[in-house]
């Protein structure tokens, strides 16, 4: 079982996004185009009614607590979620390494408030 699923075994997940894990051809050059085909890693981006997980290449990046759901933004320009943590301090999360594509975007905002710059 992946280690994604084992933290949030028992949480509810309210938001989730699986994009595929970026590959460079210089990472397996020998293969070339076959690599592209060879690659079954996927990000994850879930939020669920605890916490924040970011996890690039099966690497967990961000697992944070957060307080309130309602005030979770996004601001889909510059690849950011805004939160409070579980102790009230401001915090943001970059979505820059997952690559995201239109409908993964519709989905943040139609799920997350839009945050005004």
């Amino acid at each position: 079982m992946n280690t994604v699923f084992k933290i949030i075994k028992n949480e509810e997940i309210l938001v989730k996004l699986k994009t595929k894990s970026d590959i460079g051809y210089w990472k397996y050059q020998l293969f070339g185009l076959l690599s592209l085909f060879m690659n079954r890693e996927n990000d994850y981006f879930i939020i669920t009614n605890k916490r924040i997980l970011l996890s690039i290449k099966q690497n967990v990046k961000v697992n944070v607590m957060y307080q309130d759901f309602s005030s979770i933004s996004v601001d889909t320009k510059k690849d950011l979620i805004f939160f409070k943590d579980d102790k009230s301090q401001p915090q943001n999360i970059s979505l820059a390494q997952m690559e995201l594509n239109y409908e993964d975007y519709q989905y943040l905002k139609s799920v997350l408030k839009t945050s005004k710059p």
